[in-house]
């Protein structure tokens, strides 16, 4: 029998980014971080109305959702997360402040639980990079976008430094901004959150 060559392509395993340990999750919502990424800078920035649909993409424990909801008083919030236990942690807060205007959701990667057109915003925070395919994630969002729907990206900087996710899973602002307007969105303005994160707003 004759053993069929193997070429150095298919030895090649691909590498599946780092998820964020769901066990680290009061991190997310500590006082250092709220003292590094300015919440509300952040929503004066994304073209958020108070009666819009917005989806927050890998929710985590609510580091976002809290305020949104608490925005969006003639709206809603759909915060979305791949990992049970962020949704837990996040119901925890909503039940505590009896927050009514937000849905969990669990959700997949690669294809988010909304219909088509049916949300005016969505928010990713640091979940592209650690996305199997985030090009999918990104055109999963602008199907469930209406038609002036908004994007807001936040990410890390592709440098080292002493906190965030491994370099080789960072994505360069550059690249992420091309990776969202081949998946069809237009790019509207960059921010750096600090010296370590930035923020990019696109729209459909």
């Amino acid at each position: 029998m004759t053993r069929a060559k193997t070429s150095k392509k298919d030895q090649v395993t691909k590498r599946m980014p780092h998820k964020f340990d769901p066990e680290n999750k009061d991190l997310l919502l500590s006082a250092e971080r709220r003292r590094s990424l300015d919440i509300h800078r952040v929503m004066s920035i994304i073209p958020i109305l108070r009666y819009h649909t917005v989806a927050d993409i890998g929710c985590g424990p609510g580091y976002f959702t809290i305020p949104l909801g608490k925005y969006l008083f003639d709206g809603k919030v759909i915060a979305l997360d791949i990992q049970q236990e962020m949704l837990d942690a996040a119901k925890k807060q909503l039940d505590r402040i009896h927050l009514t205007n937000v849905e969990l959701m669990l959700t997949e990667e690669a294809k988010l639980p909304l219909e088509n057109n049916s949300i005016d915003g969505a928010l990713v925070s640091f979940a592209i990079h650690e996305a199997d395919d985030p090009k999918t994630m990104l055109a999963e969002a602008k199907r469930c976008l209406r038609a002036d729907g908004w994007l807001a990206l936040l990410e890390w900087h592709k440098r080292e430094m002493e906190s965030g996710p491994p370099l080789e899973d960072r994505i360069d602002e550059a690249d992420l901004r091309q990776m969202a307007e081949e998946a069809g969105f237009r790019h509207l303005t960059r921010h750096s959150m600090n010296k370590d994160q930035y923020m990019l707003v696109m729209h459909k």
